[in-house]
């Protein structure tokens, strides 16, 4: 994924009475716009076109991991089925739930479209016509936390 420049954020994603520890990403490349969709869904993130019906067994070979610093920073891994990592030690402000449930429940869930990342609060509705356009890979994935943490906030990008 040389030249690309993905985007993330954490977020808490509901169904029904359930929360989750939500990844978002998302990416820009000179190979197209959906260049991080097609390349996840071709080492085992499934596509989904239903948000609400998202398997909950993990995805096979897909991890999250997250280190955090004494200084309250987070660095962020996003492991999956090759050699070297999708996403590696990247700084990221996760909100506090964020981080408790994916201590708690070990896991995540991972989503991965077209401009999927934003501050806006439409985001529902965003996924929802992703996933029924079939633009969406969504999976549950392991987490993995080097530590306790203390942070908090919103989006980050990083170029790779």
């Amino acid at each position: 994924m040389n030249g690309t420049q993905i985007r993330f954020q954490g977020i808490v994603w509901t169904f029904g009475e359930r929360e989750f520890a939500a990844l978002l990403m998302d990416g820009h490349s000179a190979h197209g716009p959906d260049a991080l969709l097609d390349v996840t869904q071709s080492r085992g993130l499934p596509l989904t076109t239903d948000i609400r019906r998202v398997p909950l067994a993990l995805v096979p070979g897909w991890r999250i991991e997250v280190t955090f610093e004494d200084s309250g920073h987070a660095r962020l891994s996003v492991h999956w089925p090759h050699v070297r990592p999708l996403v590696s030690h990247v700084g990221v402000d996760l909100p506090q739930r964020w981080q408790q449930l994916a201590v708690t429940q070990r896991a995540g869930l991972l989503l991965v479209g077209h401009d999927l990342v934003t501050d806006d609060h439409y985001l529902p509705e965003r996924v929802t016509r992703l996933a029924e356009s079939g633009s969406l890979a969504a999976g549950v994935v392991a987490f993995r936390s080097g530590n306790r943490s203390r942070p908090r906030g919103r989006a980050r990008q990083a170029a790779f």
